[in-house]
């Protein structure tokens, strides 16, 4: 399990998300359950990663205070270029000592936020599918160490979090959502 920690960490909101929008309206109750759910699953994996972080690691047999840990890597995208050489986008996860802070913050965040969007009313359907995928693609910012991978996460996430002020948000959530997008 601690080969593909980084990976459920990110993923399981994404399945959940994929699990509300594939139920049907009437089962409108269950959708604040998964949402707690997974974000509660999603907390407690931040804790495991945390506490997996070793914060003394040895690299040639050195103590080095920073180094990425918990790597996932699988080749991703490979395009070759004829003379102007090969395009490479690796699916690469790992976490340092600041982005492991990040991540257990991130996951306490979630879980009070799904906790207090308990009396959301309208539109539960949308607004949970679009938390969880706000949820997902947050985590997958912090723990993402290629470039493309991180600007995909990070474009993930604008997307949600449009909806989610300019849908449910305040008195000027209109504004809001349009500022925030620019």
């Amino acid at each position: 399990m601690s080969d593909y920690l980084l990976s459920l960490l990110v993923f399981i909101p994404l399945i959940a998300g994929a699990i509300v929008l594939l139920l049907p309206d009437k089962f409108s109750g269950i959708f604040r359950v998964i949402t707690l759910v997974a974000t509660c699953l999603q907390f407690l994996l931040s804790i495991v990663v945390f506490f997996s972080f070793d914060g003394k690691a040895t690299y040639n047999d050195k103590i080095t205070e920073s180094s990425f840990q918990l790597i996932e890597k699988a080749d991703w995208i490979n395009v070759k270029l004829g003379n102007m050489g090969e395009l490479s986008i690796t699916y690469l996860l790992g976490v340092d000592g600041i982005s492991v802070l990040m991540v257990l913050l991130s996951g306490l965040v979630l879980v009070i936020g799904a906790i207090s969007s308990w009396n959301i009313s309208k539109s539960l359907k949308g607004y949970h599918a679009l938390y969880l995928l706000l949820s997902s693609s947050i985590m997958g910012c912090f723990v993402a160490l290629d470039f493309f991978l991180f600007y995909l996460f990070f474009e993930f996430m604008l997307l949600p979090m449009y909806f989610l002020i300019g849908i449910w948000g305040g008195v000027r959530r209109n504004y809001a959502s349009i500022k925030f997008f620019i």
